[in-house]
């Protein structure tokens, strides 16, 4: 309330967007923005002061300003009621009512008016081309749906439903377009419908049960997509009856577009699931231009993030790079050319002594009479020498500037791999974003989730400017809204509860982001209760995950909170209870070669510690060799390695066991995993231990090549599902290393010890 620059900045804003939209006869958004500029001059001149209820008005202000410039760049006029939310902010100007008109006394400010909704997508339609698209897109045996999802507006975070649903469905298949387009879905707004479009192998049955979260969605209906469909409504065919997620897909005509958007979120149930036929959009001319921004949405490299906004100065930089590179690529073509004389002028010089050396033997015999005659060996040596000496020197050139050439082409190679390290980190940084694209989101999102709690939050948000790769940026939302969450919910006390415990009202949450070498980290903290200890033991007790006589550290009662459905709350609420959260976030975060920890002292409070590499194009691998086969390990999840000797590896219950440090570490054969022939009768192997403080294994691999930076390929077609690889590399040699997913691996040993103990079982009985 006192930052008055803050206040002078909104104001300028508010003053330009109403000159702006006047001068191209916005008048709707003029006419709105003018009472909202008159309540900033009132906040700028001190007359009134910022309350949460101005806060609240000036939101829904904001809400209603976005949908105004939505209708405009669809092509059509804003038709909501804007009304109650201009009365409400007239209702806080001194002197006057709702009306506009002077009032005798001031009275208390009406509540803001609710969030606008944006309008649902009245039906599931596609144009000829963009079904032809996504058919071009379709992968070898899959098959494209389309899930229509609803969801909850009652739920506190209901403007990330939709990227939650998105990084559930991208785990199933190739999402190749949203309804509204991806970009719209991160935008801090309530969509009640959103369609995906997907290219998978799974089937509609699966499909709605990934796209459905608990507090989140409504409803969720898959719906597939045919050739057949496509033809059919081209010569307009009638309606088909109607057809489940997990049946065939049926052709049937899309249901009537809704008369307003009450009507698209106030439905008692869900829409019959319909086949999306390509041409129905054609058969309303003049709609499909006004509706490109929310009801064409982008292709899968739209999704992915195609198009970014990049600082010139960076390709400035890369310029420069890439005019050095043409410097020493001149100056290579010039060290190769000068080899090529070299190389001739050895030739020549070989010839030469050749024919000399030739020469010297022709005349040896007649060297050797002239002894036998009585000639002194002093003189047939000095004759010898003097003809022929040049023999031991004739190369000595040819060495001098070979070994100039030599340093030449050295400080070429040395000067391109400078300019090549630079490029790479040119490239990545034009693909860096800041994390505040992120961060931003937050503020509100708190603010109206402190108020459902009757909480009081400090949001504090430091290193917002930290960048790292769009890819990241894109999953890292849900795993850092769920650590708000439970920040929120289950860290910060309530008011009176910090009052009695001597700590001020008002909570503080800190959201930090950091670079640590080439990792990110970031942290979410609060100043709450920190986490209890025991209540997590007999929880996870009473849920069997431990055992009632085992002892646990700190440390480890802080990782049983990530199992899946874990849970300490009393009771079920719209923010938490149902187990769901923590668990996502270590999955997620694993995914992106990064880990999650936790710290936390109670009554002090609680940090969650994110850590991630700066990009996923780029990471730093151990190269390690299996029988002829070189394989990468994500550096980031090696924690050791050893040189053991056999006798070191010990066999428990037919598992292979190795000792660190009074650690028992389960060992898998990577030859055995990938079918590798290898050399078995060696002295020594090579255990690499890999893995989280919490889930470790051991691979025993033939040798260790060393670091190197990796750059990954994804692997395509039918290399795409193979489990325990994340992708591929090309190697200095040429040569194509396959890069370890080590979650996987993970995965792949506990299912094989299980497979193993139950054919052994089975042997027993």
């Amino acid at each position: 309330p006192s930052n008055h620059e803050a206040i002078d900045e909104i104001f300028r804003a508010a003053h330009t967007l109403k000159g702006g939209s006047a001068t191209v006869e916005m008048h709707e958004l003029s006419g709105f923005t003018h009472v909202m500029e008159d309540l900033l001059d009132e906040l700028r001149s001190g007359t009134i002061t910022v309350t949460e209820p101005v806060v609240d008005a000036l939101l829904s202000a904001i809400d209603i300003i976005k949908e105004m410039l939505d209708a405009r760049a669809n092509g059509s006029i804003y038709s909501g009621d804007a009304e109650p939310v201009k009365n409400t902010l007239k209702g806080f100007l001194p002197g006057k009512d709702p009306s506009g008109k002077k009032k005798a006394a001031p009275v208390q400010a009406p509540a803001p008016a609710a969030k606008p909704v944006q309008e649902a997508p009245s039906s599931v339609t596609l144009s000829e081309y963009d079904y032809l698209e996504m058919e071009q897109a379709r992968g070898p045996g899959e098959t494209l749906w389309a899930v229509t999802v609803e969801f909850d507006e009652s739920n506190p975070m209901n403007s990330v439903g939709g990227i939650q649903v998105f990084a559930a469905l991208k785990e199933r298949g190739s999402i190749l377009k949203t309804v509204p387009d991806f970009d719209v879905l991160f935008e801090d707004d309530f969509h009640p419908t959103v369609v995906y479009y997907l290219s998978t192998k799974a089937d509609g049955a699966s499909l709605e049960k990934a796209s459905t979260i608990s507090d989140v969605t409504l409803s969720s209906k898959a719906q597939g997509i045919t050739n057949a469909a496509a033809t059919a409504s081209r010569e307009e065919a009638a309606p088909a009856p109607k057809q489940t997620a997990s049946a065939p897909p049926v052709k049937q005509e899309p249901p009537a577009k809704p008369e307003s958007s009450a009507a698209a979120t106030d439905r008692q149930e869900a829409p019959a699931p319909q086949q999306i036929t390509p041409a129905a959009r054609h058969r309303e001319e003049g709609t499909q231009e006004s509706s490109k921004k929310t009801s064409s949405g982008g292709n899968a490299t739209h999704a992915g993030g195609s198009v970014l906004r990049v600082d010139s100065r960076r390709i400035d930089y890369l310029l420069n790079l890439v005019s050095e590179t043409v410097i020493t690529k001149a100056s290579f073509n010039q060290t190769a050319m000068q080899f090529s004389e070299l190389l001739m002028e050895m030739h020549e010089t070989e010839a030469s002594y050749k024919d000399k050396v030739r020469q010297l033997f022709d005349e040896l015999p007649k060297h050797l009479e002239g002894i036998q005659n009585g000639s002194s060996i002093k003189e047939v040596k000095k004759t010898i020498t003097t003809e022929y000496g040049d023999l031991f020197t004739i190369f000595d050139v040819i060495e001098t500037t070979y070994k100039s050439l030599i340093t030449k082409f050295r400080s070429s190679s040395q000067n391109l791999g400078r300019i090549a390290s630079e490029l790479q980190e040119g490239v990545m940084k034009i693909r860096m974003v800041p994390i505040s694209q992120i961060f931003s989101r937050f503020p509100r999102l708190v603010r109206d989730m402190s108020r459902d709690l009757d909480k009081k939050i400090n949001l504090v948000i430091e290193g917002e400017e930290t960048e790292l790769d769009k890819s990241v940026i894109e999953d890292l939302l849900d795993p850092i809204m769920h650590c708000v969450r439970n920040s929120l919910d289950h860290g910060i006390e309530n008011p009176d509860v910090r009052k009695a415990e001597g700590k001020n009202e008002e909570g503080t949450l800190l959201l930090k982001a950091s670079n640590e070498g080439n990792m990110i980290v970031i942290e979410i903290g609060d100043d709450g209760k920190g986490i209890d200890v025991e209540a997590v033991r007999q929880k996870a007790i009473d849920r069997g995950i431990i055992h009632p006589s085992k002892l646990i550290t700190d440390q480890e009662a802080f990782q049983l909170i990530f199992e899946a459905g874990f849970s300490t709350a009393s009771k079920i609420t719209n923010l938490s209870g149902r187990g769901v959260g923590l668990d996502v976030v270590k999955t997620q975060i694993e995914k992106l070669n990064g880990s999650v920890t936790v710290s936390s002292e109670p009554g002090m409070g609680t940090k969650f510690s994110i850590r991630l590499p700066l990009t996923l194009a780029i990471i730093q691998g151990l190269l390690v060799r299996v029988g002829k086969e070189v394989y990468s390990i994500p550096i980031t999840s090696v924690i050791e390695s050893h040189r053991v000797r056999k006798d070191e590896i010990s066999t428990i219950d037919n598992y292979e066991v190795l000792n660190v440090r009074n650690e028992v570490i389960s060992i898998l054969r990577l030859n055995q995993l990938f079918g590798i022939k290898t050399e078995e009768n060696t002295d020594y192997r090579f255990i690499v231990i890999v893995g989280t403080s919490d889930k470790k294994v051991g691979l025993m691999i033939d040798g260790l090549i060393g670091e190197e930076d990796v750059v990954i390929k994804p692997l395509r077609d039918q290399f795409t599902n193979s489990p325990g690889i994340a992708g591929a590399s090309i190697l200095g040699d040429g040569s194509v290393s396959l890069i370890i997913d080590v979650s996987q691996l993970l995965d792949l040993g506990m299912k094989q010890e299980l497979y193993a103990r139950q054919q052994r079982e089975a042997r027993v009985w």
